[in-house]
């Protein structure tokens, strides 16, 4: 084995659509993983095998191997670790601000289906939902249709018994883009992966795009604060439902609260997104404190 310092902590690309990522230098080893986007940071090491040059990929704990790729098939590009991690912490507030928004909103939209029942005159907070809802679903929108992120996963609301009092909401407006299609599923992006560098990095290293969904989760709260207070009996019997719909969705396996989708990731994703998945995660918390 050998060792070339132009090689170590580069990102590494897919030259073409994918990369194969083997246990060994070897296309005869263990295939473990297939990548469509970035596919890791090199750690330096390399091996020559058939003419071919394979780059070791690192793992998280700097002693492991994430494994190995051929050079045919992928680009080494020098990346800036701390850019990375900033707008992966940064991707990753912006989701669960509008995870925690979409919430509140659930609820918001059920306080007014009841209370409009028993003649109180919830026009304006309807408005307000409404024009919420549709900015967390533009922000997702985007983040799909973009090609700026990969490993895009939706998870599903454990509230949906509320999802028919949104979907009402929702539908009194002329916006175009805003589409349910059933009312037992109202999804949202949960996780992605920061993938490519320039545009991307700018994208969502720039504090306004954070901005943008701190805004909508703290109107989203306020919203849902004041409608509570409109009347004691109808807060105790949606706090009520709330709870039956958690633990529902806790009895079934679901254990991410108000939230039940494809949240964790496996041991090779953790491996493959290296020092980058570590320093995102401390940037979060640092983002979380000081921004």
């Amino acid at each position: 084995m050998k060792y070339n310092p132009n090689f170590f902590n580069k990102g590494v690309f897919p030259r073409f659509t994918g990369v194969s990522v083997y246990s060994q230098p070897s296309y005869s080893s263990e295939l473990l993983y297939t990548v469509n986007g970035f596919v890791g940071m090199s750690d330096g090491m390399f091996e020559t095998v058939d003419g071919w040059t394979w780059y070791r990929l690192a793992a998280i704990d700097g002693v492991h191997v994430w494994g190995w790729v051929r050079e045919d098939y992928v680009e080494l590009k020098s990346v800036n670790p701390a850019e990375y991690n900033t707008a992966q912490a940064r991707l990753n507030l912006i989701i669960e601000n509008d995870m925690n928004s979409l919430t509140y909103l659930l609820i918001g939209a059920e306080y007014c289906r009841r209370l409009e029942a028993r003649g109180y005159n919830v026009t304006s907070y309807k408005t307000k939902i409404r024009n919420l809802y549709n900015e967390i679903i533009e922000r997702n929108e985007y983040l799909k249709d973009s090609g700026l992120v990969e490993n895009v996963k939706e998870g599903q609301s454990t509230l949906t018994q509320f999802a028919p009092a949104l979907l009402s909401i929702v539908n009194n407006t002329a916006f175009v883009g805003v589409v349910i299609s059933t009312t037992a599923l109202v999804t949202l992006i949960v996780s992605a992966v920061v993938i490519s560098v320039g545009a991307t990095i700018y994208y969502f290293s720039n504090e306004a795009r954070l901005e943008e969904s701190k805004y909508t989760y703290k109107e989203s709260k306020e919203l849902t604060s004041v409608l509570e207070n409109v009347d004691p009996e109808i807060a105790q019997s949606i706090r009520n439902d709330i709870s039956r719909q958690v633990q529902e969705a806790e009895a079934q396996g679901h254990t991410n609260g108000y939230w039940k989708g494809a949240f964790n990731l496996n041991f090779f994703s953790i491996l493959k997104y290296g020092a980058i998945a570590v320093g995102a995660v401390l940037a979060v918390k640092w983002i979380k404190n000081n921004i």
